[in-house]
């Protein structure tokens, strides 16, 4: 499983399905850290938030790519 999610293409209606699944499954197998392509959307960037408030972490976005999500899971 690659430990990036990119979601140009998907509506915001889908995010938090997408998002909700794929750290939940990342969270089950350890990963440490995982990478979410929101794009430059604020909207977007809302509901992945939203999302990742429930597992109780904090995104950054990557140095020099505001486009990009680090989310250190552990």
């Amino acid at each position: 499983m690659r430990n990036e999610l990119d979601l140009h293409g998907t509506k915001h209606i889908d995010v938090f399905r997408k998002v909700d699944q794929f750290i939940g499954s990342h969270v089950q197998k350890g990963t440490r850290e995982v990478f979410i392509v929101t794009g430059y959307s604020k909207e977007m960037k809302e509901i992945v938030n939203d999302v990742l408030s429930d597992y109780g972490v904090i995104p950054k976005e990557e140095w020099g790519n505001n486009g990009k999500l680090v989310i250190r899971l552990f």
